[in-house]
């Protein structure tokens, strides 16, 4: 099967990660990540119905959370269970690529009626305690589902007979790893930041309908249900920044995408985002950038400076 190169995220308006698998009847899907090549070297703050299963194969890749934040490297591999709210972004100078597999829950476990997802896979899923799981090879059962993820890739990669039951048999003993090892998750009590959570991508889903209108805090605290103070520590709480600061930001990153793939002008795209004044928007975009509008037109590979 095709491994998909460059992991681009594509959400909806919720920022609820947009694709869909190659196979149609086989949802799983294996993604090369090489973060040299990616425009922002970042992949950005995104969720999805999909487990995700992460080994680094080269350099360290940070990991955020929101609450968690974590820093991979090489040779480890990270489980994300479905619908956690996460940003990934290379952690040096250094090459950092990663391998990917997501896949739906009822590869494994079948239908919804299955005993399979009944009694093991379901509780894992809704398993507030397993958001994440950090594998290392210093560990048995751990090295055990890298191994398995590692055939499963190779699955993908190399497609031997009947492949597509090689990949499925390998997430499974994957889980099932899971299951057996991390009992005490399902027992233990859960965290608060469920709600924390649950406000903050009801924000982001205001801020991604609106981000081409003027946005108060005032109103993005009310698409919530909160208060204004209280907008303002989820946002720092979670994504570790203020909301006008991800408010500007997330327009510079659809500018950034406006430049790459339309001809419209800078004036046009200033305007799209939600920047009324055309020299404003280039002096926040170079101040993001590093570079202006035209200058990254032509560039098309400059990444956010670090601020």
């Amino acid at each position: 099967m095709k491994i998909i190169e460059h992991c681009y995220i594509k959400t909806d308006h919720n920022q609820k990660q947009l694709f869909s698998h190659i196979e149609e009847q086989f949802p799983c899907t294996a993604y090369l990540t090489n973060f040299v090549d990616h425009p922002q070297h970042e992949i950005p703050w995104h969720w999805h119905n999909e487990i995700e299963l992460v080994f680094v194969k080269e350099g360290s890749v940070f990991v955020d959370l929101g609450e968690t934040s974590f820093t991979l490297k090489k040779g480890q591999c990270l489980f994300l269970n479905t619908n956690v709210l996460h940003f990934m972004q290379k952690a040096s100078n250094d090459a950092c690529i990663l391998l990917t597999i997501l896949f739906d829950a009822l590869l494994v476990g079948g239908c919804e009626e299955s005993i399979y997802m009944k009694r093991y896979i379901a509780p894992l899923l809704n398993c507030q305690n397993l958001n994440y799981i950090i594998f290392s090879s210093e560990i048995d059962w751990q090295q055990q589902c890298i191994i398995c993820f590692q055939k499963a890739y190779d699955f993908f990669t190399q497609e031997p007979k009947a492949f597509l039951f090689g990949i499925r048999e390998q997430l499974s003993y994957f889980c099932y790893h899971i299951t057996e090892n991390c009992q005490s998750a399902f027992t233990s009590s859960v965290s608060t930041s469920t709600v924390a959570n649950h406000r903050i991508k009801q924000m982001l889903k205001y801020i991604h309908s609106q981000y081409n209108q003027p946005i108060s805090l005032k109103q993005l605290a009310l698409c919530a249900n909160i208060s204004q103070r209280e907008c303002f520590r989820c946002f720092q709480t979670i994504l570790h920044i203020t909301p006008i600061e991800y408010i500007t930001k997330y327009r510079i990153t659809i500018a950034m995408s406006l430049l790459n793939n339309t001809s419209d002008s800078i004036t046009e795209i200033a305007l799209c985002v939600g920047f009324q004044n055309p020299g404003y928007f280039s002096k926040i975009f170079k101040k993001y950038t590093g570079v202006t509008p035209l200058y990254y037109r032509k560039t098309k590979n400059i990444s956010f400076e670090k601020t």
